[in-house]
C-alpha cells in the first residue's frame, strides 16, 4: 500500500493501534513471529529478513565494511549509500546515494592488542577441520603454536559463516568468525576490535587468514564462545512458556547493553551501528551479556559524512530513515531503546516491512515528527510534510502492569531528535535499574549478579559527582573513591 495513503488512513483514524484483550499494548503480528523464524541463530548473525540483493549487500559485514586501503599513505576509503526509494510524494526530501570518505586514522584511546595475524594455507575452519596458528613472536615475545578444531556453524550469513570450535591446548570452546578478505583494504571490524577490552563487549582472543586453492584470502576472527543471545532467550519465553521475560532480566540485559555502549561511545570513540538481539550475547547461567559482531562499527569522525543505509531494520534510528549521514552514536541507544522495548513487550516495536515502512510504524508510535525533529534527525529534509498524526501514549503501548520506570526509560530512548536521548552512561543511572543496586540483589537462584558496578575511570571520566553516586551503590563503593 501506498506509504503516504496509509499514513493519511491513521491519521483519519481509519487505522490505529490498538490494545490486545492480553492488555499487551500492541496488536500481536503473526508475520513478525514468521519472520523471526525465518532468522538465523547464529550468535554472529545478520538480520536479513527476505531483504533485496541490495539491502542483503549493504547490511553485509565483509567487503562493504572493510576498513582503510591498506596503503600506509592513504588511510581513506569510500562508503556508499543504499536505500529504499521514498514514494513520489516524499521526493521533496528524497534520500540522496551520497558517498562519504571514512578516514581511519584517528588517534586512537587504546594500545592495540599485541597480535599478528598469521597466513594459514587452506580454508581452515571446516567442521572437523584441524588448523594450527602462531602467536608471538613480537616485543621479545616467543612464538608459539595454537591448534583449533571446528566443530559446528553456529551461524551464516552474506558476512560469511561463524564455527564453534575448541582450541585443543587449552579445551577451551571460541566461535571462529570467517570473512571473505580484500586483499586491498584492511578489515575495520579486526582494527575495531583490537581496540576493546570490557567486560559487556566480546574478546577478540587471537585471528588468522587463512587461504584456498582459488587463492581467495579469509580473515578468521577467533572470539570467546558464549552459548546464548538476547533473541533466544526472549523467543524461549514467547514461545515456550508463552510469558514475558521476568523484569529482572530485562533490567540485567538492558543495563549491560548500555553500559557496554558507554564504553564503546566515550573510552573508544566507536559506534556499534548494528544494536539488535542477535548481536548480544548472553551465559545463561550467569546471565553476563557482551555485545558482538563489529561488522558495522565505525569511528564517527565529527564533520565526516557516513553511510545512511546502517542498522538492521527494526533497530534502525528515524534519523538514518530520513538520510542523514552526519549522525551520531545516538543511533546506538535509540536501538537500545528498541531491544528494551522488544523484551518488556515479547515482540519488536517497530516491524517494517521496508526501510520506508519502517518509518510508518515509528510514525503510528511516536506521532508525526515536527518540523524542529525533522531538522534535528536531518537538516537537508526540513519541507517534508506529512499526515498530521498523535502520538500513541505510552502507556497504551505497554500492559498496564508494566513497571513506570521500564516505560520511562523506554520514552527517553525512542526520541526522535538524536540530541534529546539520554546517553548510555546517563541510561545506566536510571531508576529503572534501581532493583540492581540493592545489596541483597540477585539472580533468582540466589547466585550472585554479574559484574555491573566496576567502572573503570575511563569509563566515569566526564562523568557529574552526582551521576557517580547514582551509579556506583554504597555498598559496590571502594574506600578510594
Amino acid at each position: 500500500m501506498n506509504v503516504m495513503r496509509r499514513l493519511k488512513s491513521i491519521a483519519s483514524g481509519r487505522t490505529s493501534i490498538s490494545s490486545d484483550p492480553g492488555g499487551h499494548g500492541l496488536t500481536k503480528r503473526v508475520k513478525v513471529d514468521q519472520e523471526a523464524e525465518q532468522k538465523i541463530d547464529g550468535e554472529l548473525c545478520l538480520d536479513e529478513r527476505g531483504a533485496s540483493g541490495l539491502e542483503q549487500h549493504m547490511a553485509s559485514t565483509s567487503l562493504e565494511n572493510a576498513a582503510s586501503t591498506s596503503n600506509p599513505s592513504s588511510m581513506t576509503r569510500t562508503e556508499k549509500s543504499g536505500y529504499d526509494q521514498l514514494p513520489k510524494e516524499m521526493n521533496e526530501v528524497g534520500i540522496r546515494d551520497d558517498k562519504a570518505t571514512n578516514h581511519d586514522d584517528k588517534p586512537t584511546k587504546h594500545v592495540e592488542k599485541d597480535m599478528e595475524p598469521s597466513i594459514v594455507t587452506g580454508n581452515g575452519t571446516e567442521t572437523g577441520h584441524i588448523i594450527a596458528t602462531t602467536v608471538g613472536g613480537q616485543n621479545g615475545q616467543p612464538k608459539r603454536t595454537i591448534s583449533f578444531m571446528a566443530e559446528r556453524v553456529v551461524g551464516t550469513g552474506s558476512f560469511g559463516v561463524v564455527y564453534q570450535a575448541k582450541c585443543l591446548e587449552t579445551g577451551e570452546a571460541v566461535a571462529i568468525k570467517k570473512v571473505l578478505q580484500d586483499r586491498r583494504y584492511k578489515n575495520r571490524e579486526l582494527q575495531v576490535m583490537r581496540l576493546l577490552d570490557h567486560p559487556n563487549v566480546v574478546e577478540l582472543k587471537h585471528c588468522f587468514f587463512s587461504t584456498t586453492e582459488k587463492d581467495e584470502l579469509y580473515l578468521n576472527l577467533v572470539l570467546e564462545y558464549i552459548p546464548e543471545t538476547v533473541h533466544r532467550v526472549s523467543r524461549h519465553y514467547s514461545k515456550t512458556n508463552h510469558q514475558h521475560m521476568p523484569i529482572l532480566y530485562v533490567q540485567l540485559y538492558t543495563y549491560q547493553i548500555c553500559r557496554g555502549l558507554s564504553y564503546l561511545h566515550h573510552v573508544v570513540g566507536v559506534c556499534h551501528r548494528d544494536i539488535k538481539p542477535q548481536n548480544l550475547l548472553v551465559n545463561p547461567h550467569t546471565h553476563h551479556l557482551k555485545i558482538c559482531d563489529f561488522g558495522s562499527a565505525k569511528m564517527l569522525v565529527p564533520g565526516e559524512p557516513n553511510i545512511s543505509y546502517i542498522c538492521s531494520r527494526y533497530y534502525r534510528a528515524p534519523e538514518l530513515i530520513f538520510g542523514a549521514t552526519a549522525y551520531t552514536t545516538a543511533i546506538d541507544m535509540w536501538s537500545a531503546g528498541c531491544v528494551l522495548a522488544e523484551l518488556l513487550l515479547g515482540q519488536p516495536l517497530f516491524p517494517g516491512e521496508s526501510g520506508v515502512d519502517q518509518l510508518v510504524e515509528i510514525i503510528k508510535v511516536l506521532g508525526t515528527p515536527t518540523r524542529e525533529e525533522i531538522k534535528c534527525m536531518n537538516p537537508n529534509y526540513t519541507e517534508f510534510k506529512f499526515p498530521q498524526i498523535k502520538a500513541h501514549p505510552w502507556h497504551k503501548v505497554f500492559h498496564k502492569r508494566m513497571p513506570h520506570e521500564a516505560v520511562d526509560l523506554v520514552s527517553r530512548l525512542l526520541q526522535y531528535s538524536p540530541n534529546l536521548r539520554c546517553s548510555a552512561l546517563e541510561a545506566c543511572a536510571h531508576p529503572f535499574f534501581d532493583d540492581l543496586r540493592n545489596p541483597n540483589a540477585c539472580l533468582p537462584n540466589g547466585r550472585a549478579l554479574p559484574p555491573l558496578f566496576d567502572f573503570t575511570a575511563q569509563e566515569l571520566a566526564g562523568a557529574s559527582a552526582e551521576l557517580r553516586e547514582r551509579l556506583i551503590p554504597e555498598h559496590a563503593r571502594k574506600e578510594d573513591c
